[in-house]
């Protein structure tokens, strides 16, 4: 049965029938925490409170998260309590629950410690509960434990959608019932979007339906890409089932949270977008809303609320050619242009950023702002630091309020999808790719493949997978995760082991050959040069996406932007941070070589004699160091 939106405000319906649900995605707690770039730390702990004031202002049944609760991978410890006192505050209470949970929670929260739904566990008094997935900012790695595992044994949160084995998913949904009201919720925490888009492919994801209740409102909440960066790396947004009546599209960050009608599956989906900014993008600079959405048997409304403590950001584009820009022929042309950009800042930016100003005591008041400038010759270009200057006590980002852009044929009002595709050939200009060139081989993951590739490195990595050590080190760099290449080395590790273990190996040449047979296998099945395994693989275009969270956003032109400034940094910065990061490696190493030999002497003493011990051990440890030399 189809479901329709509420039209009618006068239309009559029992309340005891509707199910009111709070829905936000992206809310990024931590963002610029340690960092301290202006007052930007406090932003997303202001935000979310309001997010949470919401709930209690409109009573609604339960919160719906769609990922990305924290920021970062491993968020600090200050951050999570800080999360865990607002939960505490706004989310416990002897509040009556009137929404019944008639799954089995022993399959729903599988994955969790404590296997049920927190607001039936007669140990908690749970006023207002959350249901919520992961997203890819708050993904542990490798099968960790991460922040969402930590607030589901607290209590505080549910955590669902969380997925572990990737050969096929079956998606459970949650039956909410209320009155006469049936919901069946799915959820789908992040995947890597190439591994999705092959199960999608291979019809390998199934939502199992539920059989005894006919009219169920089927809600289905993911966090993937929703905008098309390349063929397989996002969802198509009409390759869903079709028996879903609404979507709730977590992880891109713009704001398109009005519910749009997709014709051909004739299903709804709502994208919230992030509830704080967190990138100078244009995507980012529209108003952030979250929303209520009222279900009634098959039909629903959803009214979306403007959030009052966002910082106000503004966003826009300048084109040099087309301004008439008073010229002092006693000055060079880059001052001439500065003090135009000056007056631009003052009399056009300050002024809109102060209208997004709503009165709300913790709201932000320094504004956040980026002009894009679109230069036709070197001379054009002024030195930032004196914007800086002036503005470092009047803007929250006085460091890059400028961004320097070549011009290229590109008109000021130009559409999202134009502008969208103008940023990939910005990138491809970066990056100095060519045409028949998109691999992302000049990338350091890239590089690495590279060299792994060629027929006479091919025998020195073996346990370990090119496409693991890239993931962990996206992870390292991107994500702060500081245990990524131990992670790594014991989940390719612990995999090689367990495979032998299997095999009638009784020598170490026995051993070599058949750790050779399992690597040359796991290559030909999984096509290791273009597959994608959650555990094993991160791709470059998904590590530069993670550089610049502008390619989280449907429109977002300004990928390149974050990029080109960071290609600026001197090369004297670049040298100390390889220094530091070669020295952080050198401790990765030294610790998992412990590791690897404790496991190796396990394998030796079933398997091999005593003799040939070292053998295996230098030879498995020899590939940790190529690992770290390259």
């Amino acid at each position: 049965m189809s479901s329709t939106p509420i039209n009618n405000k006068n239309e009559k319906r029992n309340p005891d029938d509707s199910i009111k649900i709070l829905i936000a995605t992206d809310i990024h707690l931590g963002f610029e925490y340690n960092k301290k770039r202006g007052q930007q730390s406090e932003d997303s702990f202001i935000t979310f409170e309001e997010i949470l004031q919401y709930g209690k202002e409109y009573e609604v049944d339960f919160i719906l998260l769609g990922g990305d609760l924290f920021h970062d991978t491993k968020p600090s410890q200050t951050a999570i309590l800080r999360c865990m006192e607002l939960l505490r505050k706004y989310c416990l209470g002897t509040k009556e629950i009137k929404i019944q949970f008639l799954s089995d929670p022993e399959v729903i929260f599988r994955h969790c410690a404590y296997k049920t739904v927190n607001y039936e566990d007669p140990n908690l008094n749970i006023s207002m509960p959350i249901f919520s997935i992961h997203g890819n900012h708050d993904d542990p790695s490798f099968g960790a434990i991460g922040s969402m595992d930590l607030l589901s044994v607290s209590g505080l949160i549910n955590y669902f959608g969380k997925w572990t084995d990737l050969t096929k998913i079956n998606i459970p949904p949650l039956i909410i019932k209320k009155g006469e009201t049936h919901i069946a919720l799915y959820g789908l925490s992040y995947i890597n979007d190439q591994r999705l888009s092959r199960l999608l492919r291979d019809f390998k994801i199934d939502m199992l339906r539920p059989t005894e209740i006919t009219d169920c409102f089927n809600i289905f909440v993911l966090h993937q890409n929703r905008a098309k960066h390349d063929e397989y790396t996002y969802i198509p947004q009409n390759k869903l089932p079709k028996f879903l009546n609404l979507i709730i599209w977590g992880h891109e960050h713009e704001c398109r949270i009005t519910p749009e009608f997709i014709p051909d599956v004739e299903y709804f989906i709502s994208q919230p977008g992030s509830s704080i900014a967190t990138s100078l993008c244009e995507g980012e600079s529209k108003p952030k809303h979250i929303g209520i959405l009222t279900v009634n048997k098959m039909k629903f409304k959803l009214e979306k609320l403007k959030l009052q403590t966002v910082r106000p950001f503004i966003f826009d584009n300048l084109i040099l050619k087309d301004e008439e820009i008073p010229k002092n022929y006693a000055e060079r042309l880059s001052e001439s242009i500065f003090k135009f950009i000056d007056n631009y800042i003052q009399n056009e930016l300050m002024p809109k950023a102060a209208l997004q100003l709503s009165g709300h005591p913790k709201q932000p008041i320094l504004p956040l702002l980026r002009l894009r400038i679109f230069y036709n010759s070197d001379e054009e270009i002024f030195d930032e630091i004196k914007l800086t200057q002036k503005y470092c006590d009047e803007v929250a980002n006085p460091m890059d309020i400028v961004i320097f852009r070549k011009q290229k044929n590109i008109n000021k009002k130009s559409n999202s999808s134009n502008s969208l595709e103008d940023d990939f050939e910005d990138i491809a200009q970066v990056f100095n790719f060519d045409d028949d060139e998109k691999n992302w081989n000049k990338t350091v993951q890239g590089g690495i493949k590279n060299h792994f590739s060629l027929k006479e490195n091919k025998d020195k990595l073996t346990v370990l997978t090119v496409n693991g050590l890239n993931e962990a080190l996206n992870r390292f760099v991107n994500m702060g995760d500081l245990d990524a290449f131990k992670g790594i080395v014991n989940h390719q590790m612990n995999k090689t082991i367990t495979l032998l273990e299997t095999c009638e190996v009784d020598t170490s040449e026995s051993i070599r050959n058949e750790i050779k047979n399992i690597r040359d296998k796991r290559i030909e099945e999984e096509k290791e040069d273009t597959m994608v395994d959650k555990m094993e693989i991160q791709t470059a275009f998904n590590n530069i996406k993670n550089q610049a969270e502008c390619f989280e956003i449907d429109s977002d032109i300004n990928l390149s932007d974050e990029d080109e400034k960071k290609n600026m940094i001197p090369k004297s910065k670049r040298s100390e941070r390889s220094t530091r990061g070669r020295n952080g490696r050198n401790k990765t190493k030294e610790f998992t070589a412990k590791k690897i030999s404790s496991k190796i002497d396990g394998i030796e003493k079933r398997k091999t004699k005593k003799q040939d011990q070292n053998i295996l051990e230098n030879y498995m440890e020899s590939n940790l160091n190529l690992c770290q030399e390259t």
